[in-house]
């Protein structure tokens, strides 16, 4: 019985003891470096700028992406028959 409480600590401070974590690097760098890899252009990423794009953009097209955003978001109907969930049968 003398045993039990050093082996109670022990199994305590078992608990804390640092490790090495496996990777190298900040956490998430091999991500942004392979996301940075695919980058065409790394001046105009790295610097974006303000300005508007030199081409402007395609009006009708624009419209068009819009419109249809608005169609699937904007027409809410409430559920005509009430949801059933049935656990166990």
């Amino acid at each position: 019985m003398k045993i039990l409480p050093y082996a109670c600590l022990f199994t305590l401070l078992a608990g804390c003891v640092p490790y090495q974590e496996g990777r190298v690097g900040s956490l998430g760098s091999t991500v942004n470096a392979t996301l940075y890899q695919q980058i065409a252009d790394k001046n105009v990423a790295a610097n974006p700028g303000t300005a508007l794009s030199p081409v402007g953009t395609d009006g009708p097209l624009t419209e068009q992406v819009i419109e249809s955003y608005r169609g699937a978001t904007g027409d809410a109907q409430q559920v005509a028959q009430p949801i059933q969930i049935n656990v166990g049968n």
